[in-house]
């Protein structure tokens, strides 16, 4: 009996603690490593869009620097400059494109540099170890890295990495705060996609530093973007920025995961588009001013007076020691999924850009495990539908809906109590 009890306590230890989180998480990644590497090696490559990312980059090397001259089988250029310089090295290392194989290493070198900056987010937000198994369980997940070569894992990566260095802003290294605006904004220099977690990333910079870090943050992002698109801004400005950041771009119903049961009439309607538009900036608003301050467990109002009495800039201090790792996670995560929940058109790819932040969303809400679980499965089951219906399109929103009204239910549940409160 004594032996069971122990055994007990040290399998509860090992799930829901991080006594063995470092240990478990080098183990994920290496097993992962393994799997990858099989899953390359025995289930057959699917192109998608790599031929055309090819031929797109190919006018690029040849030196063309008009964005409206840049074209693909599947149509023109439409990703910012960064996924430019990211395809062009990938074309360079693979023979033009046609070394497929090393295309996919490279990938699942991208999978696993994710998976070990997630588990390093999750490390730091005090996530217990559970948490870590449904990174490595999902089957869509698998195929978008490695057999698909989408650009949404690069996208995805830099944007980890950014909201790791936003949660160093309680740490005793500090520094690593500043480059948080620089990594979103390599993310967004590959795929737009990353511009969902910025509203959330500049309510952090806002806790840590006030007016004077947003203010610096966003200076950096837009030099990035400037700098890394120059070759294109100095040619042809209209045409890149055109191309680039078209936010009036149509996508085809046909590959929508999402919203399929509106119907496609509905759907490609532009007042559909702009009630999206509206329910997510009501998303944001809730969430920036009812939601997020909760956290700390401060208030709007609170959270307003302490940004503009801050002066420290990215110094250290009590404004800046009152955000967590925790805080910050949570905070960008919300800000993306509502932008999930709000997209017209999610694609089969979409699916990397949240699956990662889906195990401590949910380990936040403190529902059962079986119902987390069962949110989770859900989730991943309409990812796997192929091609999707209006039920799995209608079960997808409901499941993700359900996560962030959960989220959101916790969080509401604190009462203001000062910004000194702890957030676990």
């Amino acid at each position: 009996m004594a032996w069971a009890a122990r055994a007990q306590r040290l399998a509860g230890d090992a799930a829901f603690t991080q006594r063995y989180f470092a240990p478990a998480a080098a183990a994920l990644v290496l097993l992962e490593a393994g799997l990858t590497y099989t899953i390359i090696q025995r289930v057959a490559y699917t192109e998608i869009d790599w031929l055309a990312y090819m031929q797109e980059v190919e006018g690029v090397a040849r030196g063309e620097r008009n964005y409206s001259m840049l074209k693909g089988d599947t149509g023109p250029l439409v990703y910012p400059a960064g996924f430019v310089w990211v395809y062009g090295l990938l074309r360079a290392a693979t023979r033009g494109g046609s070394d497929l194989r090393t295309a996919q290493y490279v990938f699942m070198g991208v999978y696993l540099a994710t998976l070990a900056v997630v588990a390093c987010i999750y490390r730091a937000a005090r996530v217990p170890t559970l948490w870590l198994a449904p990174l490595a369980l999902s089957k869509r997940l698998h195929s978008i890295y490695v057999l698909r070569l989408f650009n949404d894992p690069v996208a995805m990566l830099a944007a980890y990495a950014g909201v790791l260095a936003l949660g160093c802003c309680s740490s005793s290294s500090r520094r690593a705060l500043r480059w948080s605006g620089l990594l979103f904004s390599l993310g967004v220099s590959v795929k737009m996609n990353v511009q969902l977690m910025l509203p959330g990333a500049a309510y952090i910079w806002w806790r840590a530093g006030g007016l004077r870090m947003v203010a610096a943050q966003a200076a950096v992002v837009v030099a990035s973007q400037a700098l890394v698109a120059a070759p294109f801004l100095l040619a042809h400005p209209a045409e890149y920025l055109g191309a680039a950041f078209d936010y009036g771009r149509q996508f085809d119903y046909t590959w929508t995961v999402n919203w399929r049961f509106v119907g496609e009439r509905v759907f490609a309607s532009p007042a559909w588009a702009r009630a999206l538009l509206a329910a997510h900036a009501a998303l944001l608003a809730v969430l920036g001013l009812a939601v997020w301050p909760r956290l700390s467990g401060s208030s709007a109002l609170a959270v307003i007076r302490q940004g503009l009495r801050w002066r420290g800039g990215s110094g250290s201090g009590r404004a800046a020691a009152a955000v967590t790792a925790h805080e910050a996670a949570l905070v960008v995560f919300t800000a993306n999924l509502a932008g999930v929940l709000c997209a017209r058109t999610l694609h089969y790819q979409f699916y990397a850009w949240y699956a990662h932040t889906l195990p401590l969303l949910l380990h936040y809400t403190r529902l059962p495990l079986g119902a987390q679980a069962a949110l989770w499965l859900a989730i991943e089951a309409a990812w796997n539908v192929y091609p999707s219906t209006s039920a799995s399109s209608a079960a997808l929103l409901a499941a993700n809906a359900a996560v962030l009204a959960a989220v959101v239910r916790r969080a509401l549940a604190r009462s203001p109590a000062g910004p000194h409160a702890k957030t676990q």
